[in-house]
């Protein structure tokens, strides 16, 4: 807590000193809701329906720093600062971590953006702009929390360059150790590729369509596994008709575990259709072909609707439902959180507040 007041009063001070070609920004967003979910599992062993009150419901709450320095000749020192919290309970995500969502340091320039730290992968960066309701409650990341993933220790690249009528987006990313909280899962003496992520994303857009495809791969996070690798392959589009966009997708997963591989498939679909300019909905149909993964074959539907009450803060419903099969426990946190074979619906009913 002491951290925490002593961070936010440094920031401040250096905003009022900041000299006029440089800015340091406090922002943040404030999401909690009502939540009821049934076939929950429990500790008796059977399954429930559950009442809570939930934080990030459409966004993860947090708040963070941002800041820009104009070092002359479109040049820019950059860093970012970034925390998610739970609303609910005041407690920190991703680990325990302070920073958890951003934190890093680098430069910009007309050739690209060079930043080193804690920062986002480039899986995540392609379901920001494919996946309909990326970021809520009932999205990718209950499939795969590597759509939400963030990399210790990492070296990213970004740039942009124009042609063929559009834009061109290029992401790179290199990590020593993704994972920088449990002890040597990564950057070990004489053990480099203990831990070791890569991904680079590729991505075009124009006023009407865009098209994107992500690689990534993961070494395993221990002396014993670190030969052991997690491969992604996905590709995306959108299709815009105003004021509907249309989005498709595809994730292919291989788990190298020699002597035993696993595989599987993500297709989805969906769109986001402005009503009005302060009522917006999102839809996506997501099916897992679990091959010999051992997760089955699941599929699910996400409905989320929101509704401007100012510039600033929003009301939000969200809905959705997974529907098992026999080997299947997927549910709408991710796998295991529903009972093996169930048909699992959740809704959401909550708030909003950026600032």
């Amino acid at each position: 807590m002491y951290i925490l007041k002593a961070l936010t009063l440094a920031a401040i001070v250096i905003s009022g000193t900041a000299h006029a070609q440089s800015s340091v920004t406090l922002y943040g967003i404030t999401d909690v809701g009502v939540q009821v979910i049934n076939h929950v599992p429990a500790a008796s062993g059977k399954a429930g329906t559950a009442y809570q009150l939930v934080s990030g419901g459409t966004q993860t709450s947090r708040f963070g720093f941002r800041v820009i320095e104009n070092l002359g000749g479109s040049y820019s020192a950059i860093a970012v600062l970034e925390s998610g919290f739970d609303l609910t309970r005041g407690t920190l995500n991703n680990s325990g971590r302070l920073w958890g969502r951003s934190s890093y340091v680098g430069v910009r320039s007309p050739y690209g953006q060079l930043t080193a730290g804690r920062q986002t992968t480039t899986t995540y960066d392609f379901d920001l702009t494919y996946d309909p309701v990326g970021g809520a409650a009932y999205s990718s990341p209950m499939f795969d929390a590597a759509f939400a993933g963030r990399a210790d220790n990492s070296l990213k690249y970004s740039g942009t360059a124009a042609g063929f009528g559009g834009k061109w987006l290029l992401s790179a990313i290199y990590s020593f150790g993704y994972d920088g909280i449990t002890p040597n899962a990564g950057q070990v003496p004489g053990a480099f590729r203990v831990g070791k992520e890569e991904g680079v994303y590729l991505d075009y857009e124009n006023d009407f369509v865009t098209f994107g495809a992500n690689l990534d791969q993961q070494n395993g996070a221990s002396i014993s596994t670190q030969g052991k690798k997690t491969q992604r392959l996905m590709i995306g589009t959108t299709i815009y008709f105003s004021p509907v966009k249309i989005f498709l997708g595809y994730r292919f997963l291989a788990l190298m575990q020699s002597p035993s591989n696993f595989y599987s498939s993500l297709y989805w679909g969906g769109l986001q259709y402005a009503i009005a300019p302060d009522f917006n909905v999102s839809a996506v149909a997501f099916h897992q072909d679990g091959r010999n993964s051992g997760q089955g074959n699941p599929t699910s539907i996400s409905i989320l609707a929101s509704y401007l009450l100012s510039k600033r803060t929003d009301i939000y419903v969200e809905l959705g439902t997974v529907l098992n099969k026999s080997n299947s426990n997927l549910g709408l946190a991710g796998f295991g959180t529903a009972t093996e074979g169930a048909i699992q619906t959740g809704g959401i009913v909550g708030i909003r507040s950026k600032f």
